[in-house]
């Protein structure tokens, strides 16, 4: 099995686990300590977790467990984004304008009709978005400008 496979396996594993644990905790939400040490993820450190998940949930693992450990992680998120940004991690959102060229593999029409999450703002105008995990799960930074919140979290 190559290196890249045994670190997705891991991600898997772990994010599987995190899941079932959340969802079987007396406690609602995350723990301190994971909230603590999920609180400053960089960007790229929550597109590996996103799109991991993301690919666990489209391709059959247990939807609503994971589902609401990236609920969990999204709203961590939110917390720390930058109060000017226009939308933050857990907003809906649609494209508008010239699709980004973050996008431009993909099939326009159907870039228009999904909607996405937020799951990461930076201070820099660009936002990380996650197409509905069922349709797909691509997770692609695009600038702010190229979305419009249509509800928030």
């Amino acid at each position: 099995m190559a290196e890249v496979d045994v670190a997705e396996s891991v991600i898997d594993r772990l994010l599987l686990a995190l899941a079932a644990q959340l969802a079987t905790s007396p406690v609602p939400g995350p723990s301190a300590g994971a909230v603590e040490a999920l609180a400053d993820l960089s960007r790229a450190e929550a597109e590996r977790i996103f799109g991991q998940a993301g690919h666990l949930v489209h391709y059959g693992a247990d939807t609503e467990p994971l589902e609401a450990l990236l609920h969990a992680i999204t709203g961590i998120l939110r917390v720390e984004a930058p109060a000017e940004v226009p939308v933050k991690p857990g907003d809906e959102v649609r494209l508008v304008g010239e699709v980004p060229e973050s996008l431009t593999d993909y099939d326009e029409a159907w870039l228009r009709r999904i909607t996405f999450t937020v799951r990461y703002t930076g201070r820099n105008a660009m936002v990380d978005v996650q197409s509905d995990l069922m349709e797909d799960y691509v997770i692609v930074t695009v600038p702010a400008a190229a979305v419009e919140r249509i509800q928030p979290a």
